[in-house]
């Protein structure tokens, strides 16, 4: 069975929300991801309800789980959300990392959402978190790999960055998905194209990413909310978008 993820940094309540709401419930309509992994999730000014209860009925996702800025929504129950901090930054907010399983037709997925520390110069602080995080995904599920997962956020650093290369050396086994299915493109996630972005920001990036782990095949994957084939914008990041699918035999429950 083929299911999909989105990880989407939600920008909180920044302005103009309304025409972001807008947009964001047109292209989860269109769209229409099993699971959603978003950062930034705030309460909303008006009703006082999460925002990750607000996507869950744009997208018509009965479920969701998380605080502190992260939440995982899906389709189907979630269990045994936890959520462990990550070391503290300097100069930078409290920062998590959410866990959270999913069952997908007698299959268990660990879903796991974050989002690292901002300033670019925080190399070695995003490479402490992901070390951090990591040793949570072990403590979550011993031993790492046993249980096929999903890893989506915004780490807030590009590919070959020190916090990205140890994700991906890790003995958990975690591919990143656009990677694997574009090689040849950029997949940007942060541009100045983008019209929420600072006006004071240069350089495209990919900063947000999915990894998975062995035991999942990804079909397809994109850059998402990004102004092209009809989605409009609906944060300061795009979106990445991945359709994937258990591979291999089921471990036992």
């Amino acid at each position: 069975m083929v299911f999909r993820v989105l990880t989407l940094n939600l920008w909180n309540i920044s302005e103009p929300l309304e025409r972001r709401y807008k947009a964001l419930a047109a292209g989860l309509a269109k769209l229409r991801p099993e699971i959603v992994c978003l950062q930034e999730v705030y309460r909303d000014p008006k009703s006082g309800r999460s925002q990750a209860e607000l996507v869950a009925g744009m997208g018509r996702l009965e479920h969701h789980v998380g605080e502190s800025g992260l939440s995982i929504v899906s389709s189907r129950p979630i269990e045994k959300p936890a959520i462990w901090d990550l070391p503290q930054v300097p100069d930078d907010p409290p920062r998590q990392v959410l866990l959270a399983e999913i069952s997908i037709e007698g299959r268990r997925l660990l879903v796991i959402n974050t989002h690292l520390a901002y300033e670019p110069k925080m190399v070695e602080g995003r490479r402490m978190q992901a070390e951090a995080m990591l040793a949570a995904i072990r403590r979550h599920d011993p031993p790492p790999g046993k249980c096929p997962t999903v890893l989506c956020g915004d780490f807030n650093d590009v590919a070959g960055s020190p916090a990205i290369r140890l994700i991906l050396s890790d003995a958990i086994g975690f591919r990143d998905v656009f990677a694997g299915c574009h090689p040849r493109s950029s997949g940007f996630t942060f541009s100045p194209r983008n019209p929420y972005v600072e006006r004071s920001w240069t350089e495209d990036e990919r900063i947000d990413y999915v990894f998975v782990s062995p035991g999942l095949t990804a079909i397809k994957c994109a850059v998402v909310f990004d102004g092209a084939d009809g989605l409009d914008f609906a944060s300061d990041h795009f979106g990445v978008l991945c359709d994937l699918e258990f591979s291999g035999r089921p471990h036992s429950m």
